[in-house]
């Protein structure tokens, strides 16, 4: 038999409602075991005993806190007393006394418990209790048996229900001083819950009567009712049946695997030990003996998480001891946190405002979140001679702008807010409300701008109007025409002379904000070209004399400098002369040192002129040629 996937998120939000409805209060704190990992569990031989009656087969077991109470049926059909055998579950006795684990300890053979298919343990009364199944009396109808404990002797019979069924298995839940029962094929074998007085609070229907032939025991660990079908009947091998108490369904089915050969022994009674520690009694066929296994499975706490108009992470239902898990949660829009409930206790939603982490797992958790819809405030508006926003409205704590415009050739007059008068300007369009907390009125007025007039007057020109009416701020722009042959010359705006921009021979008066009398003033063309061109002809004739005065004062200066150079050139060519003189009639002058220092000075200054003695003696020769001719 293949194993069965568990079910989807969706199926666990549905597990999360049920248990939030009853079947798991959220103020149980509980672990469970991961029933997943009965895919893969060893179970370990224990021991192998007697079932003391040769006649007997073993129908169901169950725990104590001293031993492990096994039941014999004695006959099936038969109101013959049945037996129920004690073994140590301990290494020593109820008085200390060292004892061999699982050994024999006594037995009782008194009642008959109608085949006893299902038995449990329930510590707060040191009672076990003994479900049925068949009706060999009818006065055992829905009966279930009370036996002390420690003693096993029958204490009483309490009627589960109006006795209109009878019951395949039981297992007591103490965190939830809680039974669980299952009922027989007539209702399609549903589980049965009651409270510690077997009065009934709840049903829950598998519909599984086509799906197993027979039921043999159950124990209840957390969500799970872990049960043993018997399938060999069928030509099946043994399975574990695992159910979801809040998914209302079969969520896993497992191979059970003994280590004995096949069909050789058949499960009978199952129930925890501690958390995680299973054990497992089975009867050996063909024999008259029991055999006991034992399994571990790890620990598992559950989360179970849930939200008010708001989202929050899935459950974690088999979240590993020891670990940790964090929830996130978040609202929907317009919403705030207004609680974080974690195990019932409130916290402060200041400290977790988006997530909650649960550390060390220890046990199972509940977390809730509520969201509140933020309140939404209206402001209530009025306006006259102008518009204004209709009914705004924004969150609380939000900023809300109100916005308003007068009516054409109107302007702000007063402001109201919650029936308090504002200070303005004059030139306000709106109006902010800063952090929202309750609802607001605003009222605001418009008055009319104040008017102006204009009168204008034209000299040479024609009018198409000669008064106006302006309103405050405004432009005015005269509406004038000049006469033929005429321009616009002047402006006077009250009798002033002011400086205007032509446009068309009329102007533009701006911002304007009183009376005032613009007077315009045309003057003929052909004078203004006139006025003009002589403006034109006289910068003309300052630029002629400006230049001519210019040129003037070049040439005296250029005639200084011709003045100048020949008056230098002249004594240049004198002592040229002289030195010529000399050269050609040193006898003319002083005595030979005198004559040679004159040569050589004579020299050097022919050489400064660039006359070397090939010139000379070119113009030697020339002059004897000159000579000569």
């Amino acid at each position: 038999m293949k194993h069965q996937k568990l079910t989807k998120h969706f199926c666990l939000l549905l597990a999360l409602l049920c248990i939030i409805s009853g079947l798991f209060p959220a103020d149980i704190v509980m672990g469970s075991v991961k029933t997943s990992n009965l895919e893969t569990a060893v179970w370990n031989g224990l021991t192998e005993s007697s079932i003391i009656d040769e006649t007997g087969w073993l129908q169901s077991m169950c725990a104590t806190d001293q031993y492990i109470v096994c039941l014999i049926n004695g006959a099936k059909t038969e109101t013959a007393p049945d037996t129920l055998i004690a073994f140590y579950r301990n290494a020593t006795d109820a008085n200390g006394n060292p004892v061999q684990q699982y050994s024999y300890a006594f037995h009782v053979t008194e009642t008959d418990f109608e085949h006893g298919n299902g038995m449990t343990y329930n510590p707060n009364t040191q009672e076990i209790a003994i479900a049925g199944l068949f009706t060999n009396d009818p006065a055992n109808a829905g009966a279930v048996f009370i036996v002390d404990a420690n003693t096993l002797k029958f204490k009483r019979k309490v009627q589960v229900g109006d006795g209109s069924m009878n019951y395949f298995g039981i297992d007591y839940v103490p965190e939830k001083d809680q039974y669980v029962l299952m009922a027989n094929r007539a209702v399609d074998y549903s589980f049965v819950f009651t409270d510690g007085n077997f009065q009934i609070t709840d049903t829950l229907n598998l519909g599984l009567s086509s799906s197993r032939s027979s039921f043999q025991d159950f124990c209840v660990s957390g969500d799970s009712i872990i049960s043993i079908p018997y399938m060999q009947r069928d030509g099946f091998m043994n399975i574990v049946d695992v159910y979801s108490i809040s998914q209302k369904q079969r969520v896993g089915s497992y191979y059970l695997t003994l280590p004995d050969e096949s069909f050789s022994v058949e499960p009978e009674g199952i129930c925890q030990l501690e958390p995680g520690h299973f054990l497992l009694a089975s009867a050996v066929i063909g024999t008259t003996d029991l055999k006991f296994y034992e399994t571990h499975l790890p620990i598992v706490y559950s989360i179970v998480t849930s939200a008010q108009n708001g989202t929050i992470s899935e459950s974690s239902l088999e979240t590993p001891e020891g670990e940790s898990y964090t929830v996130s949660y978040s609202s929907e829009e317009n919403y705030r946190l207004t609680n974080v409930n974690v195990d019932g206790e409130e916290l402060n939603i200041e400290e977790y405002p988006t997530e909650y982490t649960f550390s060390d797992l220890q046990a199972d958790h509940t977390i809730s979140v509520a969201y509140e819809e933020i309140p939404r405030y209206t402001v209530t508006t009025q306006a006259e001679h102008g518009t204004i926003d209709e009914a705004p409205s924004a969150l609380e704590d939000e900023s809300l702008t109100v916005n308003f415009t007068p009516e054409e050739h109107y302007e702000l007059d007063t402001l109201t807010i919650d029936g308090t008068p504002v200070q303005i300007k004059g030139d306000e369009t709106s109006y902010t409300f800063d952090s929202l907390a309750s609802d607001h009125t605003i009222s605001v007025t418009f008055k009319a701008i104040p008017t102006y007039t204009i009168k204008v007057e034209a000299e040479n020109g024609t009018l198409q109007e000669t008064e106006a009416t302006v309103y405050r701020g405004d432009s005015y722009t005269t509406k004038a025409k000049a006469k033929k042959s005429y321009t616009l010359t002047k402006c006077l705006v009250d009798g002033k002379r002011v400086s205007y921009k032509r446009s068309k021979g009329n102007v533009t008066l701006k911002n304007i904000d009183g009376d005032h009398t613009i007077t315009l003033v045309y003057g003929r063309i052909w004078l203004r070209v006139l006025v003009t061109s002589i403006l034109v002809l006289l910068a003309l004739f300052s630029m002629i004399v400006f230049l001519q005065s210019r040129r003037r004062r070049k040439h005296q200066q250029r005639l200084r400098e011709l003045r100048k150079a020949r008056r230098e050139s002249r004594e240049f060519f004198g002592e040229l002369d002289e030195l010529e003189d000399m050269q050609n009639h040193p006898e003319r002058h002083l005595d030979e040192d005198r004559t040679s220092a004159s040569l050589e000075e004579l020299d050097a200054l022919l050489h400064e002129l660039g006359l070397d003695d090939d010139d000379d003696d070119s113009n030697d020769n020339d002059t004897d040629n000159d000579n000569k001719e």
